[in-house]
């Protein structure tokens, strides 16, 4: 039984990466080779509080007790000898051990008076496929390894309680990286946004000591969509076939967007949209099919878009369109110093302290704090006739632009942050859950209009320069912001940080 558990455990990946690997035939072109990412540990990323885990002994010194404790590798020696030990590990990890094995009745996971047991084992087995999953296999290195624990050593009971420890806290570990992803990317710069999954160390130690089939408590901390899946296939065959263009980048690539994919949820909906910002498009996806794909528009390097989750919640017909104070400052204050009246004639609105003025009789020297600059709805709005709202801290949302000849570029960093759509009726359309005509109706209406979604629809505005598209195929897309070799950096901050 231990044997059949620990194969399972071995194929739950593999065997999709197999299947995944077997039906790949056209491949996306390879990229132009590129400086392999360097992975060094990163001074920017704090990584992890660690700290010195302290077990609470267990003396219980009765005659009774003692009786019973022949053999080096008796539980109640092994777990007193843990009071002796001091392993350093994520202090979080370090907690629930202490809670844990402080307990007075608490077993041991991992060892019985022979050594270690089949469920080690089997822990020990899916440790070793770190790397399939897209992380690091010495990261989860135990210590001291099994093969070390020799049956008649006289240190062999406290060598058991260190081996105990370090399988528990490197299993924790493990599957809190497979659960959550191995950094916090809210840590990496402003531009990431994500409530990290919580994991329940105590509660998931206990489960794992409980457990009589070691899959049973891990299966539902490992990713289980398509598209990590589809990933993990494209690592095992980037690492075996020596293809695929810039192998080294290529790889990297993989590794960050299974590493990103962990911060988003374990699955999909059947219905939301999904914005990838190094491919410059925009997706919706309804019962788990792509419907409907454009082109979109970023913002430029210095207004780089966020990289987060929210919801859609309102379709805003004939917007009008509140000029940030930013773009006041920086784009039509100039234009107003050799031109008063320069807002006047591109039919702005302005007022100041919420009165309607004229922009010639302005004082622009005020603090703009006192300045409110509107464009009206209507075809020249830089809005465009539709703007999709998900209410989010980045005031960030997807819209029409009067600037069309701009989706005609093949690098699009044109906004300043929000999302501009190529076909921005269709995909208001998709979220109304109504027709493209119904869209244009509300528009030629002429009016400001907000329009609930009649369910709201999950959006993801993501960063993957790596990412298998509808046709099954990974495709590869430029690091357009950089983001990609700071989140290795911080995996290897990480990793150096583990050692």
């Amino acid at each position: 039984m231990a044997d059949t558990s620990a194969l399972r455990l071995k194929i739950t990946l593999m065997s999709v990466v197999a299947i995944m690997a077997s039906g790949i035939g056209a491949r996306a072109e390879p990229q132009p080779a590129a400086p392999a990412a360097q992975l060094s540990a990163s001074k920017g990323y704090a990584v992890p509080e660690r700290r010195l885990v302290h077990v609470v002994g267990h003396g219980d010194d009765s005659a009774l007790s003692t009786l019973f404790e022949s053999g080096a590798g008796n539980p109640a020696k092994v777990l007193r000898e843990m009071a002796g030990l001091s392993p350093s590990m994520n202090s979080d990890i370090a907690a629930a051990l202490e809670a844990y094995y402080g307990q007075p009745k608490t077993k041991l996971i991992w060892t019985d008076a022979k050594g270690p047991n089949a469920k080690a084992r089997q822990a020990l087995d899916l440790l070793r496929q770190a790397d399939d999953w897209g992380l690091t296999v010495s990261d989860y290195a135990v210590s001291p390894s099994p093969e070390t624990l020799q049956q008649n050593s006289p240190d062999r009971a406290k060598a058991l309680a260190a081996f105990e420890l370090s399988l528990s806290n490197n299993m924790l570990m493990f599957l809190q990286d497979n659960f959550r992803g191995r950094i916090d990317p809210n840590k990496l710069s402003n531009y990431y946004d994500f409530k990290r999954k919580p994991v329940d160390l105590k509660a998931t130690l206990a489960q794992l000591a409980a457990a009589q089939n070691l899959a049973s408590a891990v299966d539902r901390f490992m990713p289980s969509s398509p598209k990590f899946a589809q990933l993990a296939a494209e690592l095992h065959w980037l690492r075996t076939s020596g293809q695929g263009g810039d192998t080294t980048v290529n790889k990297n690539k993989v590794i960050v967007a299974m590493e990103e994919l962990r911060w988003l949820p374990q699955e999909f909906p059947d219905r939301y949209v999904f914005i990838n910002q190094p491919a410059y498009m925009a997706y919706y996806t309804e019962n788990g099919d792509v419907t409907l794909s454009m082109k979109a528009v970023i913002g430029q390097q210095d207004h780089q878009t966020n990289f987060f989750d929210a919801s859609i919640k309102t379709v805003e017909f004939n917007p009008d369109w509140g000029v940030p104070q930013s773009i006041i400052k920086n784009e039509m204050l100039p234009h107003l110093k050799r031109d008063p009246s320069y807002l006047d004639r591109e039919g702005y609105k302005v007022s100041v302290n919420g009165k309607p003025m004229s922009s010639a009789k302005v004082d622009w020297a005020q603090p703009l704090e006192n300045i409110a600059v509107v464009q009206p709805p209507g075809p020249d709005n830089a809005l465009g006739q539709l703007k999709i709202l998900f209410p989010n801290p980045h005031a960030i949302y997807m819209h029409d632009t009067p600037a069309r000849g701009k989706f005609a570029s093949q690098d699009r960093m044109f906004s300043h942050g929000c999302v501009r759509l190529e076909n921005p009726r269709a995909m208001a359309a998709a979220v109304l859950k109504t027709s493209v005509d119904s869209v244009a109706q509300e528009i030629a209406g002429g009016e400001k209009k907000d329009v609930p979604v009649p369910e709201e629809v999950p959006v993801y505005v993501s960063y993957f320069t790596a990412w298998p598209t509808a046709d099954g195929i990974i495709h590869y897309y430029d690091d357009i912001y950089g983001r990609d070799a700071q989140t290795l950096n911080a995996i290897a901050a990480t990793s150096a940080s583990r050692s």
